[in-house]
This record gives C-alpha cells, structure tokens and sequence, in this order.
C-alpha cells in the first residue's frame, strides 16, 4: 500500500509547501522546548546536587558543634562533681571533728551520704537524737552537747528495744546483722504493726488489747513475702517468729492464746499481743499523740 504525497492528490503546490514548512517549524519549536527542559533538568540537578552537598557540609558542622557541646559539658561536669566531692568531704571533715568535740548538728545538715561514707568518727557511728526543742540532731553515741542548745535528750537510739533497732533496718542490711530467720522476720513484722485492720498483718484489739498478731496470719504473710517456703515451714517460722518477738521487745510483747473458727470448728491459735498499758521507749502512750519520735543511729 503507497500513501500519495500531497501533490499526487490534487493539492496545490503552494498549500503542500506550506503544510511542510508548518510541520517542519512544530518540529523545530519541539526540539527547542525539548533542549530547555533539558537545560532546566540538568540545572536542577546542579542545584540538587549543591543543595546536597550544602546539607552534608551543615550535617558536618553540626556534629562538630555537638561534639564540642558535649566535651565542654562532660568537662564541666566532671569539674563540678570534683568540685562538689571535695566539698562534701571537706564539710565531712569538719563534721567529723566537731562530731567528735561533742557537738551535736542539726540532723538534716548532715547528708546520709556523707554518714554512710565520708565521716570519720571515733566508732564510726553517729547517733540521731531529739531534744525538748523538738528537733533532730547527730552526735557521737552518749556525747553531751558542751553549749546545750535544745535542751535535754529526749530519746535516743540507746531507749530502744531491740526489735524496734533491728525494725528500722532496710532489708538488707537486716539480713546481714541477724543471726537467726526468726529475729529478721521478727522485725520486718514489727514494722507492719502501724497498719493495723481486718486485712492487715496486725488487728486492733479490744479490752486492754492494743494490737495483737495472729500466728496464721503471720503464716499466711510468711509464705507472701519469703520465697519457697512451704506452708508446714511457714507455720513452723510463725511460732518460732512470735517467739522471737517476745524476747526482742525485752516481753513488751507477751503471748498467749485466742479461739477462733474455721469451718464450723473452734481452734485455739497462739497470738502475739501488744497491751494497752505497754510503755515502747520512744513511741507515744495511749492519748498521748504530742510524744516525740524514736530516734536511730546511722554509721
């Protein structure tokens, strides 16, 4: 199949010559639209291309001025924890040495930190008092105050009952100064005895009873807190428990027996009671909510 040129159907020469010069000029107007859209591509691409290499540039700057941030801030960190450690233990120091000259401080000036491990102290043992001032102050163990600043002691740590010592223990340090299971449990049970209720570890009593502490209970609260112990052992640590409450609070605590009824039976089960007419060194008597606190030795 031919195709026949304009002329070849019958069109004049004049409109054939003017159709191709017009197809001829569209192509030409198309390759020059095509070449400036390349030119704006490629010059696109240079911008991009600088843009890229702008933002990598800052990117560089950036982290340099990061890492300068950072070294500047650790070094003036690092300063200031030395500044700051070698005031602590020159306040130690002088601490120490006036602890030791019989002065007494103001408890809350003498951070715990520095207690536990910057005072150098005869014993190394700073003892918390409260004086008819009401406030709290440090001393050595027994050590009078020379200028007697707020008035008489009132408590010291050396009132207490052991059980209301080893009480004021953290855990692990609990752990470490009983010899004996029962005399830690002994202590962190003590500590329950200020929540008392129907659900609590400790109930409030009645008819001279101030509060008393139920051996299964006690079980029951043995078995919640100390890992793998078996419900015939946990009973066997409740009786030996109450017992070495007894002892520890110097027989504050006496023990005896109270009826109780599980599944339409009466059982008689051993309780540890705390009586109302009990004076605890330290603590307020019954009515008597203006009594100071129990004070504690750190060290």
């Amino acid at each position: 199949m031919t195709t026949d040129t304009p002329t070849e159907q019958g069109l004049p020469e004049q409109l054939a010559e003017y159709i191709t010069q017009r197809i001829q000029q569209a192509t030409a107007d198309l390759r020059e639209q095509i070449t400036n859209l390349e030119r704006e591509v490629e010059n696109l691409r240079d911008e991009l291309a600088e843009e890229r290499d702008a933002r990598r540039e800052a990117e560089a700057r950036l982290a340099d001025l990061q890492d300068t941030v950072e070294g500047e801030h650790d070094a003036r960190l690092s300063a200031l924890e030395a500044k700051a450690n070698g005031t602590r233990s020159m306040i130690a120091e002088l601490q120490s040495r006036e602890l030791e000259k019989g002065a007494h401080l103001q408890y809350e000036n003498v951070e715990a930190n520095i207690m536990d491990e910057l005072l150098d102290v005869d014993g190394d043992r700073v003892e918390r008092i409260t004086k008819d001032d009401g406030n709290h102050y440090a001393r050595l163990p027994g050590e009078e105050d020379a200028l007697e600043r707020g008035g008489h002691v009132t408590h010291s740590t050396a009132d207490l009952l052991p059980i209301q010592r080893l009480a004021r223990y953290d855990d692990e340090m609990l752990a470490n100064v009983t010899n004996r299971k029962p005399d830690e449990l002994a202590a962190k049970a003590w500590r329950e005895r200020d929540n008392p209720g129907r659900y609590q570890l400790w109930t409030s009593g009645s008819n001279g009873w101030r509060v008393y502490l139920k051996s299964s209970d006690l079980a029951d609260w043995i078995r919640a807190h100390e890992e793998g112990v078996s419900k015939n052992y946990a009973q066997e640590l409740a009786r030996r428990t109450l017992d070495a409450m007894r002892e520890l609070s110097k027989h504050r605590l006496i023990t005896t027996q109270k009826e109780r009824t599980a599944d339409g039976l009466t059982y008689k089960e051993n309780v540890v009671v705390l009586k109302d007419d009990v004076d605890l060194p330290g603590e307020p008597s019954l009515g008597d909510s203006d009594a100071p606190a129990t004070d504690e030795v750190a060290g």
